[in-house]
C-alpha cells in the first residue's frame, strides 16, 4: 500500500489540487493550450488521456492489494483500510473526471 500511495502522489496532477475546482482549472489548462496551437492542443489532450490510463493502473494496483493472499497483508489492511479508501476514491475521481473531459 505504501508504494502504491507513492505512486499515487506523483501521479495526481498538480492543478487537481481541490476537487471542486478541477472543471475549472481544466478549461483553464485546455484554453491555454488552445491559445498556444493545434499541436499544444493535442499534447494538452494527450497528456489528459495518458492520466487517465495511468490512474487505471493504479486502480488495478489497489484491486491488487486488496485480493492478497498474504495473512499479514489481509491484517494490515484493517489498519490501512481508511488510507485505502481516500486512495480509491481520490483515483477513481479523478480517472472518471478526465475520462468525461476527454
Amino acid at each position: 500500500l505504501d508504494s502504491t500511495e507513492r505512486i499515487f502522489q506523483r501521479w495526481r496532477k498538480e492543478w487537481l489540487v481541490s476537487e471542486d475546482k478541477w472543471g475549472e482549472a481544466y478549461e483553464e489548462a485546455l484554453a491555454h493550450a488552445r491559445t498556444e496551437g493545434t499541436h499544444e492542443t493535442d499534447i494538452f489532450l494527450d497528456q489528459c488521456a495518458m492520466h487517465a490510463l495511468e490512474g487505471r493502473t493504479i486502480l488495478e494496483a489497489i484491486r491488487g492489494i486488496v485480493h492478497t493472499s498474504c495473512p499479514y497483508c489481509r491484517e494490515r489492511l484493517k489498519y490501512d483500510s481508511v488510507l485505502l479508501y481516500d486512495l480509491l476514491v481520490s483515483v477513481v475521481s479523478q480517472v472518471k473526471f478526465m475520462e468525461v473531459k476527454l
